[in-house]
């Protein structure tokens, strides 16, 4: 009887309908969460895909849920059965936290623990499984005969396929399977062009991963990456960059391509496009598919977010843009522009970033060798019609310093080893996604362009830049004063420069934060100089070197810091055209951890008394002439429109009286000065500024005075190991291998152990012929240093000269492993080949170094440019002296009109 008294509750058929949609859709989305499991490492697309079909299938679940609770409630006996009541709340509960949690992993803001979410929704699946089926197994009566073997064997074979729950789970594997032929996920067809055995990217040095072009937009878009709720900062900082303005939307980019293709076909105008013009070449728009149009969309996109984080690895150290570039791996909607689908895009993104930052930041993007593919370049003889050229390198600059922390041999070692993106992408506050700790690295690549962003109105980053420049990148020092022979050190006030002293200036200039030499990048094109001053108690200036004169241009006489190339003609390659470069007339530039000396002589002239000096070190992106052919340039009447030959260009140019430059601004980066009867100014501690000044001494070549300055430096810091070492520098040098050595052992004395002072003691006993006791001090160094190239190269040819020939092969393709193109690590592992007797591997090896050495015959070139150009000349000499010359009441120089300006040949 009390069996009976318990009813027997059968669930009406509308909601056996309701659960087996509900169980058919469970399904899928089970098999669905199975394949986001297993395929978690696939591409960011398939991926994400599947993310977005898995929150879809979700969301329609929810409305056939709410419609089965809502009548099970109505209808269901609650307190007739308190425990499958209870399973039956808990399995509701667990569905409302799976979908909850599931809502706010794709819609909740980005200050969400997503880990915890994620958690909780994977956890409330499981709870939700196990609840019904208790739920289920607690109800009295007919339970879900579907659901039991005799309730489905009682099925016949029509009825399985026509019921609710396999409907269901065939209607979702179906759209799931559809999901991935709709068009808008469909990847595009590469574009195929027939070139045969030609490399279709000639010669450009960067390789497709996959044959066939990109579309146009494949590697464009940047403005996507900065929509409102990605990245805006860093779009808005990439905007205003150089980087952006790579390629034909920057004026003089686009005006020395247009003169190079004059005499050169596209194709070897291909050679700047990897890294100039990413969307053109890569969408076979370089004259490829069709002819070159510098006005198209694609010719103004510069170095987009993509053309960078689509790079999947680089051919080698070379440089010259041998990376190797592929589609991106991009989420579904990343190229919408349709509101929803951006708005879909970025919840994706938020919802699991993991893909996406995998994607789009591979390891080669954090390493500074991903800097060198583009920022070391080598002209090959398909686009100079010549042989192989070093062309800019900051890369070895780098690389070869003590910034890098791979030398020992640097003049000042840094605390703290720095690469390029430590300098170049600093950390700056950002709130945009992905950002660490509340920073992101900046993307506005500051460096020195301050042409781009003046032309283009980007004040933020003209300012940003100069700020950068001025950031004691480098300092002045006016370092000695010598008036009629009696000397004025840099810690004595200097006297009243009386009409008709004579005076010497020694004015020293330190890189102190430039991690490649200075200037870098493009130095034949860039401006920078020493203006100096002399001025009376009024303030007005008596003499000076480095003024302007009226339309903009530089004292020729003045001190230049940077680099002229001449053609095979002699004639300047003042064009931004350095597929004419033959020979450098003088590269005067200061490498990282060291100085230079720069010399300065006059006469005070009658009338005036001298009371102050003052030395600027000045910067201009781009020289006064380049700037001007830019905007200004043409063929002169009578010219030649166009040339046959493309070897040197005769014509001779003029520039427009019609047309105007802007006139670029001019960046102080240091400045110094010393007033009469006043203690010098300085907050350089004054051994340093003697060492400073023996650097640069030493690196012109006066070892006899850096000796003395050396001494110096040794008295001042006398617990300092740094003077006695450089005292040693400077008497291998001299050959006085005895007293070297002495002050080697002094700079021991002061820090046993140094590593810098056991490198210097092997190069004695290298000099001495003791080399096993060399290869005893270089091995401890090496063991710390073992990427310094000049040192494994030293090692390498003791081993040589000892007759150990495999062995220092063996150091000689380390240094090759490092840098490719090391000419010495080339010369010597040629000798060891040859040495071994490996015939045919020394011939390879021969016409290797063959291709990359220097033209011993070049120089000639430069010659007829020296005799027009004798100020040049004098700035070709490791020492030499420069004047100030009075000025008159108007501010300009009272010199030959032929030597006050700068003279274009052309």
């Amino acid at each position: 009887m009390a069996r009976s008294s318990k009813r027997l509750f059968h669930l009406p058929a509308k909601q056996r309908r309701w659960v087996s949609i509900l169980l058919g859709g469970f399904l899928v989305m089970l098999l669905n969460s199975l394949v986001l499991v297993l395929f978690d490492r696939s591409t960011a697309l398939v991926y994400m895909s599947n993310v977005l079909l898995h929150v879809g299938l979700g969301l329609l679940l929810v409305v056939p849920l709410l419609l089965f609770l809502l009548a099970h409630i109505r209808t269901m006996p609650l307190r007739w059965n308190l425990r499958a009541t209870a399973a039956g709340v808990f399995t509701a509960l667990s569905m409302g936290v799976l979908l909850v949690s599931g809502i706010l992993l794709f819609w909740g803001t980005p200050t969400l623990n997503r880990r915890v979410l994620l958690t909780l929704h994977v956890v409330s699946m499981f709870t939700s499984l196990l609840g019904f089926l208790v739920h289920v197994s607690l109800k009295r009566g007919v339970r879900f005969r579907f659901l039991l073997p005799e309730g489905i064997a009682a099925l016949r074979r029509g009825q399985v396929l026509r019921h609710p729950l396999t409907l269901t789970f065939c209607a979702g594997v179906v759209v799931s399977v559809a999901f991935f032929l709709v068009p808008w996920l469909k990847q595009p067809d590469p574009v195929y062009l027939d070139t045969g055995n030609e490399n279709p990217l000639a010669a450009s040095e960067a390789l497709l991963a996959h044959e066939g072009f990109f579309k146009e937009a494949t590697l464009s878009g940047s403005k996507t990456c900065g929509q409102a709720g990605c990245h805006p900062d860093i779009y808005a900082q990439w905007e205003a960059s150089a980087h952006h303005f790579s390629s034909f939307n920057n004026p003089y980019y686009r005006r020395s391509i247009e003169y190079m293709l004059e005499r050169r076909p596209v194709e070897a105008a291909r050679w700047c496009a990897s890294c100039h013009d990413p969307v053109m070449l890569f969408s076979g728009r370089f004259g490829h598919r069709m002819p070159l149009d510098t006005t198209h969309w694609t010719a103004h996109e510069g170095i987009t977010c993509l053309s960078c984080h689509a790079v999947t690895g680089l051919r080698d150290l070379r440089g010259n843009g041998r990376y190797v570039i592929a589609e991106p791996d991009e989420y579904p909607f990343a190229r919408s522009t349709n509101p929803i689908g951006q708005w879909l895009h970025r919840q994706l993104i938020r919802a699991k970033p993991e893909p996406h930052r995998e994607a789009m930041l591979r390891p080669v993007h954090r390493t500074e060798q991903f800097c060198s593919t583009c920022h070391k370049v080598g002209l090959p003889p398909a686009v100079n019609y010549y042989r192989w050229l070093r062309g800019q390198n900051e890369y070895d600059a780098w690389q070869m310093s003590g910034v890098s922390g791979n030398t020992v041999r640097s003049f000042y070692l840094p605390a703290q080893p720095r690469t390029c993106i430590d300098c170049h992408m600093p950390l700056v506050p950002s709130d945009d996604q992905g950002n660490d700790g509340g920073f992101v690295r900046s993307h506005r690549f500051l460096a020195a362009n301050t042409a781009l962003p003046f032309l283009k109105g980007h004040d933020e980053q003209l300012r940003a830049t100069q700020a950068f420049l001025q950031d004691s990148i480098a300092t002045v020092d006016l370092f000695l004063v010598r008036v009629n022979g009696r000397t004025y050190g840099p810690d004595e006030p200097m006297p009243v420069l009386r009409p008709g002293d004579r005076v010497e200036l020694t004015v020293v200039v330190r890189n102190r934060k430039v991690g490649h030499a200075l200037p870098g990048g493009t130095n034949d094109s860039n401006e920078l100089w020493l203006e100096v001053i002399g001025r009376d108690p009024e303030g007005q200036t008596v003499v000076a070197s480095g003024l302007l004169d009226d339309e903009g241009r530089v004292d020729s006489t003045a001190h230049f810091f940077g680099a002229v190339f001449v053609d095979r003609a002699g004639q300047e390659a003042n064009k931004r055209n350095p597929h004419d470069f033959r020979t450098p007339v003088y590269v005067n530039v200061i490498n990282p951890g060291t100085a230079r000396t720069v010399h300065y002589r006059f006469t005070v002239p009658p009338g005036r008394p001298i009371t102050e000096l003052s030395v600027a070190f000045k910067y201009r992106k781009f020289k006064w002439y380049f700037n001007n052919w830019t905007f200004r340039g043409r063929v002169a009447p009578g010219q030649p429109d166009s040339l046959a030959t493309p070897e040197v260009d005769y014509r001779r140019w003029i520039l427009d009286e019609d047309r105007t430059a802007p006139e670029l601004p001019i960046t102080t980066i240091a400045t110094a000065r010393r007033v009469a009867g006043q203690p010098p100014e300085s907050n350089v501690p004054l051994w340093e500024r003697w060492n400073d000044y023996g650097i640069g001494l030493f690196l012109e070549g006066n070892t006899r005075r850096a000796l003395d300055a050396f001494e110096q430096v040794s008295r001042l810091a006398p617990d300092n190991p740094e003077g006695p070492i450089n005292l040693a520098r400077v008497l291998i040098a001299e050959g006085q291998l005895d007293r070297a050595m002495e002050a080697l052992a002094e700079a021991e004395r002061r820090r046993p152990g140094y590593l810098k002072t056991a490198y210097f003691r092997g190069k004695i006993y290298q000099r001495q012929g003791e080399y096993d006791r060399a290869l005893d001090e270089w091995m401890k160094v090496v063991a710390r240093y073992p990427r310094d190239r000049v040192l494994l190269q030293e090692i390498g040819r003791i081993h040589y000269l000892s007759g150990r020939y495999e062995e220092a092969l063996r150091w000689f393709d380390r240094i090759l492993a490092i840098d490719p193109e090391d000419l010495g690590g080339l010369y010597n592992r040629m000798l060891a080949l040859g040495a071994l007797g490996r015939t045919e591997e020394f011939r390879a090896a021969k016409a290797r170094y063959e291709y990359h050495k220097v033209d011993e015959e070049a120089s000639a070139w430069s010659t007829p440019y020296k005799h027009r150009h004798p100020m040049a000349n004098r700035e070709a000499q490791p020492i030499h002296e420069h004047e100030l010359h009075p000025v008159d009441e108007n501010g300009r120089l009272r010199i030959a009109p032929m030597l006050a300006w700068q003279n274009i040949d052309r």
